[in-house]
């Protein structure tokens, strides 16, 4: 399927399936109203050049993103240090139990 999209004061013609046209226009939605907040900011300054800093603010917004989410999941996860340390402690508490219950028994 083929769909034009514009950005800027360009169209763009583009290859794609069916299920996926909806979200390319909305992208490209998304990358015009950047271009255009851009225009409005630099003055006198080509096409191609907005296109580079939405491209390079988008790749920043993105890595900004990805350093977000890892650090969440990073804070999620548990080092194997601290899996060890956890069944160890869990070994401790179980080997306790043990020896309070084959005392009991031994004292009757």
């Amino acid at each position: 399927m083929i769909i034009e999209v514009r950005i800027g004061k360009n169209k763009y013609k583009l290859n794609c399936r069916a299920d996926e046209s909806d979200n390319i226009l909305e992208y490209a939605d998304r990358l015009d109203s950047r271009i255009k907040d851009l225009q409005e900011n630099i003055e006198d300054i080509g096409e191609n050049h907005l296109l580079v800093i939405a491209g390079l603010m988008l790749e920043q917004e993105l890595q900004q993103k990805i350093d977000q989410m890892s650090g969440e999941l990073k804070q999620q996860l548990y080092t194997e240090d601290d899996l060890y340390e956890a069944l160890s402690e869990q070994m401790e508490n179980i080997t306790n139990y043990v020896q309070k219950i084959t005392t009991k028994i031994e004292n009757l």
